[in-house]
């Protein structure tokens, strides 16, 4: 996959509020099972278990199923990369005192 196909793949999976609230608990959790992830959302588990099947097919989560649960824990590697990509092409491509088109 390309550079840009690695970010908006990331990005377009945590632009949800609830995702990115699961990723930056995870980061600062590691290692955490779906029912202790729901316990901090008012929402339901199985709409806990959709969003991480979202952030797990951008490469975001990883999982692991031990007897009947799953754990979940972040890729920090990932969102690293596709950030230093993101601020790596806008460094390349920013022209000082460039106006934008749409303005």
């Amino acid at each position: 996959m390309s550079e840009e196909g690695r970010v908006m793949k990331m990005m377009e999976a945590v632009k949800d509020p609830v995702r990115l609230r699961i990723l930056f608990l995870l980061i600062k959790r590691g290692r955490t099972n779906v029912g202790d992830i729901a316990k901090e959302f008012e929402i339901t588990r199985p709409a806990i278990s959709h969003h991480l099947k979202v952030l797990k097919e951008a490469g975001v989560v990883s999982s692991v199923k031990r007897g009947q649960e799953v754990y979940y824990w972040p890729n920090a590697h990932v969102v690293a990369q596709a950030l230093r990509d993101l601020a790596d092409r806008i460094e390349r491509n920013w022209t000082p005192g460039h106006k934008s088109s749409a303005t």
